[in-house]
């Protein structure tokens, strides 16, 4: 259990991490870490359904889709929390990377 909410903890403070990224805003930890348990929830729960539905996409872009995948729930998440504002899409891009990178970092402590 303990390990579970440093995890959590961590993955909140690389949000907040990609607010130095122009166009990214959450308002305080407290919205960083119910987006951190949100996009945990989705990728958990939704996002293997959207990869099944879109592997002949993924198969012929040598898994480049997932990036945009990765994009459209961050949109999703964003959309859904108001607190967390993504304006600039390429700075959104970049930031559903960096996420991306730090969810499969912290999936295998």
């Amino acid at each position: 259990m303990k390990k579970l909410i440093i995890k959590w903890l961590l993955f909140a403070l690389v949000i907040m991490g990609t607010c130095y990224l122009p166009g990214i805003r959450v308002e305080n930890f407290a919205y960083a870490m119910l987006i951190a348990a949100a996009l945990t929830i989705v990728n958990i729960f939704i996002k293997p359904i959207i990869k099944l539905l879109a592997f002949p996409i993924n198969f012929l872009t040598f898994g480049l889709f997932n990036l945009a995948i990765n994009f459209g729930i961050l949109y999703a998440i964003a959309y859904f929390i108001p607190q967390y504002t993504l304006s600039e899409p390429l700075s959104a891009f970049y930031a559903s990377i960096i996420i991306a990178i730090a969810y499969c970092i912290l999936r295998k402590i």
